[in-house]
């Protein structure tokens, strides 16, 4: 081998070694670019998230952002974390659970984290959770609402409310309206486990579900299994997905198919409400806050601070990831700003903030490490908005 071949190779070598260095500094999406050689500073310590700020759910990964910054600017204002600054350091997962497992082991080694906040989808936030598990670092799924995602471990926490219950709130509005549907509900572990909620609450209230199918999240033409959900002539059809293909459906129903009957689906981002347009009014789902209608104090003065930083108006997903943080900070004041001290004030702690459904305060259920008291509520487009729906 040449002096030039070798030389060729080394600088090829480090190159390399340098472009790693800086994805290892910055993370995988270059969020954490100016605040990571800070996280090594004794004055500040670190909640890993994980989201998806870019793929198809890039949407939520907004609106999860929003809420975070907001609260650590908040926690930070008031003084951080048993005097130290608090940090973010976010990594984009695509909210993919191969992506959400391979960075995983990289945020367990990172000492500077003290907790992990995310991912949005069920499935993949469970990719990543035996890994927080092994490690001691509390892995809290503050959007994960399927009923086994705490099985991992005690190490993995959610104040999300269950899809159990979410789903019998879902077909119990259902039943109020209609006696016969058809469900579409989307094809992965989180909308089968949903679905298989809303189906036996669905019969218990009388309810003839006359047709149903499964559907793949990229799907771009849902017409083949819509086709035969209208054919059955419903007096409502019902989609248990997420906002994007909530759209879709609705979209396709309306627009293609000629479908004039009532609608239960979507979820309350502003990508759903500009994807479906004129076809979101009358559309109903269940949720867990209402900027215009909660009456907390706590909740009304976050709503204000968020038009003020944003210009827009919150909703659930904002809502649940600034109640992350807030949750993390309050026990890292009461019992420590540590991965051992996150998890015991998790353990011990009685008087969580709560910012959802009627406010007041939350504790967690042992058992489950679910939150033990946050009731969903119902919300109906309205004028091209999400308002709180009173179920009459």
């Amino acid at each position: 081998m040449t002096l030039a071949s070798i030389t060729k190779r080394a600088l090829v070598v480090l190159t390399a070694a340098g472009v790693l260095s800086s994805l290892t500094a910055c993370g995988l999406n270059g969020d954490n670019a100016g605040n990571s050689s800070a996280a090594q500073q004794s004055g500040t310590v670190n909640i890993g998230v994980i989201y998806p700020k870019t793929g198809q759910y890039a949407e939520y990964g907004k609106l999860f952002k929003q809420g975070f910054d907001l609260a650590v600017a908040q926690v930070n204002k008031d003084g951080g974390v048993q005097g130290k600054k608090l940090g973010l350091k976010y990594y984009d997962t695509q909210s993919d659970a191969k992506q959400d497992a391979a960075v995983a082991p990289k945020i367990a080694s990172d000492q500077s984290i003290i907790a992990v906040v995310g991912d949005y989808a069920s499935p993949a936030s469970s990719a990543a959770s035996p890994t927080f598990q092994q490690a001691g670092l509390v892995h809290y799924g503050f959007n994960n609402s399927a009923s086994t995602f705490t099985d991992t471990g005690d190490h993995v926490w959610t104040p999300q409310i269950g899809q159990d219950v979410y789903q019998k709130a879902n077909a119990d509005i259902v039943a109020k309206h209609a006696k016969k549907i058809s469900v579409v509900y989307l094809e992965n572990d989180w909308g089968k486990q949903a679905y298989q909620y809303f189906k036996e609450e669905a019969e218990k209230q009388g309810v003839d579900i006359v047709y149903e199918s499964s559907y793949l999240a990229d799907s771009t033409d849902l017409s083949p299994i819509l086709i035969p959900a209208r054919d059955a002539k419903p007096e409502a059809i019902v989609d248990i997905g997420y906002g994007p293909d909530g759209a879709l459906v609705l979209n396709t129903l309306r627009d293609k198919l000629g479908y004039t009957g009532e609608f239960f689906g979507g979820q309350e981002t502003e990508e759903f409400l500009s994807l479906a347009g004129k076809n979101a009014e009358g559309t109903i789902i269940t949720g867990s806050f209402s900027a215009e209608g909660t009456k907390d104090k706590k909740a009304q003065q976050f709503v204000k601070a968020f038009k003020a930083k944003y210009g827009t108006t919150p909703g659930n997903f904002e809502v649940t990831a600034y109640q992350a943080i807030i949750d993390l900070a309050y026990a890292a004041n009461k019992e420590g700003a540590t991965r051992e001290g996150i998890q015991k004030g998790l353990q011990t702690i009685t008087d969580f903030p709560l910012y959802q459904g009627d406010g007041g305060t939350f504790k967690f259920d042992q058992k489950t490490r679910r939150a033990d008291n946050i009731k969903p509520i119902l919300l109906i487009v309205k004028n091209g908005k999400f308002v709180q729906y009173n179920g009459d």
